[in-house]
């Protein structure tokens, strides 16, 4: 990536919108900024840039006005068709490519925008390149993360073209421009990030609507609850069949998406727009999910145990299972187990778990929406809270 001569971000006065750009790879990293843009205040404006097709479920979260652009500088995982629990890393490292050099192209128009927009800081989950042009716009910028796409790729580059080493060191200079990086745990130890700041789980809140979720299903309370979620590109090699016959044990499962044939009878389905991900998860027994960072935040943070299964060639999982493990509501499957819905022990186990408490601070959310209101906002202006509008 070519240097230009950057500009001091604490040049520019402060004041002015929040320009927040997220990945287009699944959903836990919209579901991680929305709960911090949830708490910015409603004086101060949002601009959230992001892939259009994440635009309904942008909708469905967003508690306060924020105005919706197109745009796409990252690329994210390739996960195979069908296999949310692994990575292509070739494919991933050619995509990457492909987005990233057309991101290029568009760098200058992406400062013109940020002075046109009188932005007052730019928050990343996680793209790079926008933090490239917040540098040179002289506005803050900042990441938010608990990985970054250079730990990602790296160690598939290692072995791969030049192009695909170039880019992962366009990357780190990349992300090396973030005026702070909000670290938000469980997270890797991203050593040669600078200016990071820790802020525990950012979260979104959950409700217990237990009474209420089990009415709606025709349950009781003696039937166990288990939230079901395996992801926006699904499993398609699990035994469903075997799924459905934990009815017999009382277990019913509660999720958006159904089988890709014949949905068990105990896999109720819900619908997004009217119960969270935070919702389900605090009014459920434990959960079965890939180890995914928004899921896993959330059971630590309403103290749910979870059983999750191994996920290839994505490092962020380390990070989440020596996480888990450490705080005791995580129940490791084997890729095995998983696939074959063999979950009678793992399910006793999460059934027995002690009450369990978050291994760190929840306010992670709150926390980062103050530090960026106190950039963007104009000095003297005095807050407004978002539900004031």
């Amino acid at each position: 990536m070519a240097k230009r001569q950057s500009a001091d971000p604490r040049a520019k006065q402060a004041g002015g919108a929040l320009i927040v750009h997220v990945t287009s790879h699944g959903f836990g990293h919209l579901n991680r900024t929305v709960a911090v843009i949830n708490q910015v205040p409603v004086d101060v404006p949002v601009v959230i840039r992001s892939h259009p097709d994440l635009f309904p479920n942008w909708r469905e979260r967003l508690l306060r006005p924020a105005e919706l652009v197109p745009h796409a500088s990252d690329a994210g995982a390739v996960n195979p068709a069908g296999g949310s629990g692994a990575t292509d890393a070739a494919a991933t490292l050619e995509r990457a490519l492909r987005v990233h050099n057309k991101a290029l192209f568009r760098l200058d128009d992406d400062v013109a925008y940020l002075q046109a927009a009188n932005a007052g800081a730019v928050l990343c989950d996680a793209p790079p390149l926008p933090l490239v042009a917040a540098r040179r716009a002289g506005v803050p910028g900042f990441l938010l993360a608990n990985f970054t796409w250079y730990d990602i790729y790296e160690p598939y580059a290692r072995s791969a073209s030049a192009d695909a080493k170039r880019l992962v060191a366009d990357y780190r200079e990349a992300y090396r421009q973030a005026e702070g990086v909000f670290r938000a745990e469980p997270a890797l130890k991203m050593s040669w990030l600078p200016n990071q700041i820790d802020v525990g789980l950012v979260a979104n809140p959950g409700r217990d609507r237990s009474k209420e979720l089990r009415k709606l299903l025709g349950l009781g309370e003696a039937e166990k609850l288990v939230y079901f979620y395996i992801g926006r590109y699904g499993q398609d090699d699990l035994d469903w069949e075997r799924l459905g016959s934990y009815a017999r044990r009382g277990v019913h499962f509660v999720g958006y998406h159904a089988a890709p044939v014949g949905t068990p009878a105990n896999l109720h389905l819900v619908s997004a727009s009217e119960w969270s991900g935070g919702d389900l998860i605090a009014s459920t027994d434990a959960v079965v999910a890939k180890a995914g960072y928004g899921t896993v935040s959330e059971a630590m943070a309403h103290g749910r145990p979870i059983l999750y299964p191994p996920r290839q060639g994505f490092s962020e999982y380390r990070a989440l299972d020596r996480a888990l493990r450490a705080w005791g509501g995580g129940v490791p499957l084997s890729s095995r187990d998983f696939a074959g819905m063999r979950l009678d022990r793992a399910l006793d186990r999460a059934f027995q778990v002690e009450p369990l408490k978050s291994p760190y601070p929840v306010d992670g959310a709150a926390t980062v929406a103050r530090r960026l209101t106190e950039v963007c906002r104009p000095a003297g202006t005095p807050a407004r809270r978002a539900d004031s509008a």
